[in-house]
């Protein structure tokens, strides 16, 4: 077996696998509607088929993977209502996070914290490289996720998470003006962690999400949750 670099050795065959077939998804080794086939997975990382199959099925369960009747599996198609979609839950799931995190997260971590939200836009990574801006955003959240207090809000907002990052880089929406903003509104999370102050921390978060569904949609309706 092939294990990726990193794999828990406690985690079964079947989800390590599933992992690297994320991970290949979310960096666009594996584009939107390309074919997966059992036997090509289960020969590239030397695992059996019905690893394979599971493998791809445990992917299907968390969006990334179609599992269609008679025709086998294929990396999923996400249109733009979906991404705004995605978008949508991810605002309500980050805010909820941040707001928790406001009142339990310890002040040991704060240090982690401050360091992990870059301080001075001059620090923002090359903006055509739109990736790099997204891993930033999806490690802070991942972080406050991780000191929410609730382990079923952290799994959600990595889970929505992953999906819009992935769509964050197929898309590249945004500007550099609006990854200055992005930044503003993750200091402005984390200052408001820091303080206690529960109801500033949710509003910045969504803040940073509103901003990614503004440029990818910019009817105010559409953009801050209005009818469609």
């Amino acid at each position: 077996m092939i294990r990726p670099r990193g794999a828990s050795d406690n985690r079964t065959t079947d989800a390590w696998l599933s992992e690297a077939l994320i991970r290949e998804i979310i960096v666009q080794r594996l584009q939107p509607g390309m074919p997966l086939r059992e036997q090509e997975i289960a020969d590239r990382y030397q695992v059996s088929r019905p690893s394979a199959r599971e493998a791809l099925r445990l992917a299907a369960q968390v969006g990334f993977v179609e599992i269609l009747p008679w025709r086998g599996a294929r990396v999923t198609n996400i249109d733009i209502d979906q991404f705004l979609d995605i978008l949508g839950i991810l605002e309500d799931v980050y805010a909820r996070c941040a707001a928790l995190a406001a009142e339990r997260m310890p002040e040991a971590a704060f240090a982690e914290l401050d360091r992990l939200v870059p301080g001075d836009a001059a620090l923002l990574p090359d903006t055509a490289d739109k990736g790099k801006m997204y891993q930033i955003s999806f490690t802070i959240g991942a972080f406050v996720g991780k000191h929410s207090g609730s382990p079923i809000a952290r799994r959600m907002l990595i889970h929505v998470g992953r999906l819009a990052l992935w769509q964050q880089r197929l898309h590249r929406p945004g500007s550099v003006e609006s990854e200055i903003e992005s930044l503003y509104a993750h200091q402005l999370m984390a200052a408001a962690i820091k303080s206690r102050q529960r109801d500033v921390a949710a509003g910045a978060a969504r803040a940073t999400v509103l901003i990614t569904r503004r440029s990818l949609h910019p009817e105010p309706g559409r953009a801050f949750g209005g009818n469609r």
